[in-house]
């Protein structure tokens, strides 16, 4: 009977937080609605969301500390939008376009772009921060670096599960969004250049 309970409970358990998990998403899925856009990703902790509005050409970042706190929202228009790296634990896997505006590896401390790695292997493993995110550069002198984490706080065991390829392959998917709008501005860009 013991074992029955057991099993009973983390059935219930397991169902209970499915339950409340797909409440959360329900409920930011909801407040996201009210920002006008064609497409959006919302990171699986309902903390952050990026979103698209192809009509009025504008990308939306969204984040906030807690669910049920007011999301901070940045709107960048397309034409702004100069560079897009996909960031894993700190390594940039992809980056458009691939000789960077900044430079040709980005990582996500803005300090450590021109520093040289010196630690020992197992330091950077013991210091490493596990996620997945993206780093947008903009033509914005006051605010040109924005973030956008989908995954954090994650174990390096995580990696190897069918959830993480899937959740890898949706940033690569976004990742290539934001590559398009960039290219559609980026000739427009080179001719100024050129002419000014």
């Amino acid at each position: 009977i013991s074992i029955a309970l057991f099993f009973w409970g983390t059935w219930e358990w397991k169902r209970r937080n499915e339950e409340i998990n797909e409440e959360n998403r329900r409920m930011t899925e909801e407040i996201l609605d009210e920002i006008p856009h064609t497409q959006k990703l919302v990171s699986p902790n309902n903390l952050n969301a990026l979103l698209i509005n192809e009509v009025t050409e504008i990308l939306y970042i969204a984040s906030r500390d807690e669910l049920g706190s007011d999301f901070e929202i940045k709107d960048i228009s397309f034409n702004k939008v100069l560079e897009a790296a996909l960031i894993e634990d700190g390594k940039t896997i992809s980056v458009f376009p691939k000789e960077g505006i900044l430079s040709s590896h980005i990582k996500l401390e803005d300090k450590e772009e021109n520093e040289e790695e010196e630690y020992e292997e197992e330091d950077e493993e013991e210091e490493l921060e596990f996620s997945l995110c993206f780093k947008i550069v903009t033509d914005d002198l006051s605010e040109p670096i924005h973030y956008f984490t989908y995954l954090e706080d994650y174990k390096e065991e995580y990696k190897e599960y069918e959830e993480y390829e899937e959740a890898k392959g949706v940033c690569n998917e976004w990742h290539q969004k934001l590559s398009i709008i960039i290219r559609r501005y980026q000739y427009d860009r080179v001719m100024v250049n050129k002419w000014s």
